[in-house]
Order: structure tokens, then sequence, then C-alpha cells
């Protein structure tokens, strides 16, 4: 075994190579790699914009300039050809590029953390990344800061440091995901709003130490029910900060737990889904495009976002079923492959649809030589105009649907909603509590007894 040696180097082949039958070692198959993926035939393929080609081949002269491994080149590549294909589908142009939505992009594909370094460093060594990217929000915390009367600016200033020593800690350990600045300034803009609040409708409260239950009652109850609970929840981390560090004696404010709010958009009704279901059936080829976005929200409760990225490439004919990216794939019924057929074919008739890459396009003049996806609004205003019902309410009627019939648990498995998500539709413990009773009620039954 020790005789077998590599066709290229002459390096002897370790013993799993020798395993695999393999005649080449795992370094001379990682230059053959790099070498491959910066060739013109192979950018053509994975590419369709210039900028991307461009980032993409100075990525990898970065990447050999640092003098770290052809095994973790290869390895890093292959994520930077993911994101860089989101990039051409999501972003107009690299400049386009910032912090969250990297971020957001690595979160969705497998295993990226590693990458996260060299590209983040990458791009600001090529200037579409800062180093001070964040202190345009810092900057503007410290400004809002300012305007806070001096008896309330002690605890807040407090609870910004705090909240930045977390960050700083997160950040430090490689957290998946630190604390962001957007969260830290928009928990400041609440208690700012409620100091001003204090000094139109309270000008007795000066600091907090003065505050009362009733006050800040008050306060809530000027704010919309849905934002209400989470301005409370905000508050009383506010306050019991305050308390530990003894700035005030007592929490104004009660600690009982979260209530779940009423839906501010009820679910069709049955004959609203069946005057639906029958004007999809009737206009198929008068009205295919709308019969298709209002058909992939209500059968199959796909998104606004998740429809408009859907690519010509992402059908499987054969397959019947569309890959959608984080949810699982849609499968296709006879009629709805035929209503996607008379879409295909009055798609064909858009000028240059030849170089489109996505499956709903807009015909006006603006999007002729543009291959990007089309806008929620366009989406809405199709289905609104089509049915009489929002994108959203179809969503929502699709899943209430699937919960009360089959429970919420199937929302997670084959819608691929979170568990938070699919308990809004039901309560997975009472499903199977049913289910159970449900059961036991049928054996009662056949064995008589």
């Amino acid at each position: 075994m020790n005789n077998f040696t590599c066709v290229f180097c002459g390096r002897k082949l370790n013993p799993t190579e020798i395993n695999k039958k393999a005649t080449v070692c795992q370094n001379c198959f990682g230059k053959a790699r790099v070498d491959k993926i910066q060739t013109e035939g192979f950018l053509k393929e994975n590419f369709t914009k210039t900028w991307s080609v461009t980032l993409f081949k100075n990525y990898v002269l970065f990447l050999k300039e640092l003098g770290i491994s052809i095994t973790t080149i290869c390895r890093h590549t292959s994520k930077v050809l993911q994101v860089l294909q989101i990039a051409e589908n999501e972003l107009l142009k690299p400049s386009n590029i910032n912090e969250g939505w990297l971020i957001s992009t690595l979160e969705k594909i497998p295993n990226s953390k590693g990458v996260k370094s060299s590209l983040f460093n990458f791009l600001i060594k090529e200037g579409y990344l800062s180093l001070n990217a964040d202190e345009g929000i810092l900057t503007s915390i410290r400004e809002g800061l300012k305007q806070v009367p001096k008896g309330f600016i002690r605890l807040l200033e407090i609870y910004f440091n705090e909240k930045m020593e977390l960050r700083n800690r997160q950040v430090k350990f490689n957290a998946r995901k630190p604390l962001s600045l957007l969260t830290v300034k928009a928990d400041i803009e609440i208690f700012v709003r409620l100091v001003r609040w204090f000094q139109i409708n309270c000008k007795d409260i000066e600091s907090w130490d003065t505050v009362q239950q009733e006050d800040v009652h008050e306060f809530l109850l000027s704010l919309t029910p849905k934002h209400r609970e989470i301005v409370r929840k905000d508050l009383l981390v506010l306050f019991k900060l305050a308390k530990r560090k003894r700035i005030i004696t007592h929490i104004p404010i009660l600690d009982i737990k979260s209530r779940e709010l009423p839906p501010t958009i009820e679910p069709l009704t049955f004959d609203e889904q069946v005057r639906v279901a029958r004007l999809i059936k009737i206009s198929h080829y008068e009205q295919s495009l709308e019969c298709l976005l209002t058909t992939l929200c209500l059968y199959h409760g796909l998104s606004s976002s998740h429809i408009r990225n859907i690519k010509i490439s992402d059908i499987k004919v054969d397959q019947k079923a569309i890959y959608i990216n984080d949810r699982p794939p849609v499968y296709l019924s006879n009629d709805e492959m035929v209503l996607i057929n008379e879409y295909i074919t009055q798609r064909s008739n858009i000028r240059n649809v030849q170089n489109k890459t996505f499956l709903i396009l807009s015909s006006t003049l603006s999007e002729v030589y543009q291959d990007r996806p089309i806008n929620n609004a366009f989406i809405a205003r199709k289905v609104k105009a089509f049915c009489g019902f929002t994108p959203k309410s179809l969503r929502i009627t699709c899943f209430n649907m699937i919960a009360s019939n089959f429970g919420p648990q199937l929302l997670v498995e084959g819608f691929g909603l979170s568990l938070t998500q699919a308990s809004r539709y039901g309560k997975l413990e009472d499903y199977l509590l049913e289910e159970q009773i449900r059961a036991e009620r049928n054996f009662i039954k056949e064995n008589g007894t």
C-alpha cells in the first residue's frame, strides 16, 4: 500500500485516498479545482453578471495572497460562489452589499460559518464594506440620548452600555446571531418616546423614581394593541435593570405572561374559498398569470418573496414540483401543471424573454432588459384585482385549513414554518390529544367494549 503515489506530484497517498482508489492526492485535486473555477467556461456557466465574475476572481486571488491551504480555498470559494449567485438575483450592483444582507445570506448556506471572516475582510479591502459601518447607527443612538432630560438619562446610558457589552462579547466569541445595533436603537427610541410622553402628559414626573404604574399603563394605552405588548416587554426589561442598579425602588409595571392577541387578518370563510377556487378554474386561459399567483398563495402558502424568486430552472416537470429555497418543494396537481404551461405560453410573448431566468415576469417597458425578480407590490396588485383578497390572507387561509384538518405539525414538516409560526394556527398538544381520543374511541367501537 505504501507504494501508491500521486500521478502528478509523486507524493505518497494516504490510507483514505488509497481506500477510495484515488490516483491523485488531495492537494493536487484541490489545485485542479482552483484552476478550473478561474476558467472562462466555469465563470460563464455559474454567473450572469460581469461584476459578480470580477468579485469571484478577485476573491480567489485574495485567498491565494493570504497563503492559506488549497483545501481551505476550495471550501471557501464554493460558499462564496453561492453568495454571489444570490447577490445576482437580489442586488442590482455590488455597492448594494451591506453587513446585514451578507449575514442573512450566509445563514441560508449550510456550513458557511468559516468563510465569514475572509469574505468580510475581502469586501472591506474592495471597498464594499466599511470597518465603521456601524458608526452611523451608534451616532444616531447617541444623538437621541442627548435629547433626554437629566433625570432620565443615566438609566438609558446604563442600558445602552450593557447592551453594547453584550454585543461585543457575542462578537468576540463568534456568536451566530450577535445582538443587532438596530435592535438596540429601536429599544432606545421606545424609551425616549416614553420620556417625551411624560414631559407632555405628566409634567410632575422628573425622574424614573417618581414614575407610577398608572402612568406607564396610560402611556401603553396610547399605543396600538399589537405594538403595546412589544413595548410593555421592553419597558419591563428596562425597569428591572433600573431596580437592580438601585435607580428605582419598585417596578412600575406588572410582570405578567404575554397575552396572545387576536389575529388582525381572518382566514377566508368556506364560501369565499369556494368562490376563489371557481374563479381560478374558469379563468385558466384568460388570466393565467393571476390564476397562477392566486393558486400558489391559496393552495401552497407561498409568500410573495417565495413566488417572485422562482426561476424557470426551479420547475421540475418530471417530478411535477417547484423547488423553493428555505422550505420543502411545492408539488403540483395536473390542473396546476396545465396552468403553468398556459402561463409559459403567454410568457413567451414578452420581449427579451429568452434572457429572463425568473418564472414570473412583468411586461412593462422598464423591465424589458432587466433580469431581476418582480416586486411584492406587483403580486399583491394582481392577486387583489383578480380575487378581491390579498396574498397574505390567502396564505393564512392555507395554513389555517391545513392545521385544522391535519394538525399544525404538518406546517413545520411540509411547509417549512417554524414551531412558533405553526403554533399560531393551532396548538400542537391539543391536536395530538384529539388524535389520541379519536384513536381510543375507534378502538372501543371496533372491539365493542
